[in-house]
């Protein structure tokens, strides 16, 4: 992944290596969702870095994983993943989990 924000890659990677029971291609998905999460709540709706988080976890390269992480929870998540879930099901234009 190539990313154009520093602070996103740094979060990102930060997250991903902490969450070593995770199998290796669902450890970017689970940074990325982190960074989604905690740069929408400090930067707010707006936040450009919340943005590439999104394009990174519907990216080509993560799809497969991010499918597998939806498959993997199926609806024993809270109602905001839910809800982002769904959301991102929109962009994508396709169904996750």
């Amino acid at each position: 992944m190539t990313f154009r924000d520093p602070k996103l890659q740094q979060h990102v990677e930060r997250a991903a290596s902490l969450m070593t029971s995770l199998p290796d291609e669902q450890r970017p998905v689970c940074g990325l969702l982190d960074a989604w999460y905690w740069f929408r709540t400090v930067e707010g709706e707006d936040s450009s870095r919340a943005a590439e988080a999104v394009e990174h976890l519907l990216s080509a390269e993560l799809r497969q994983a991010l499918r597998q992480w939806y498959q993997g929870f199926g609806d024993k998540m809270n109602p905001a993943a839910i809800d982002f879930r769904e959301h991102l099901s929109q962009l994508a234009g396709e169904k996750f989990g």
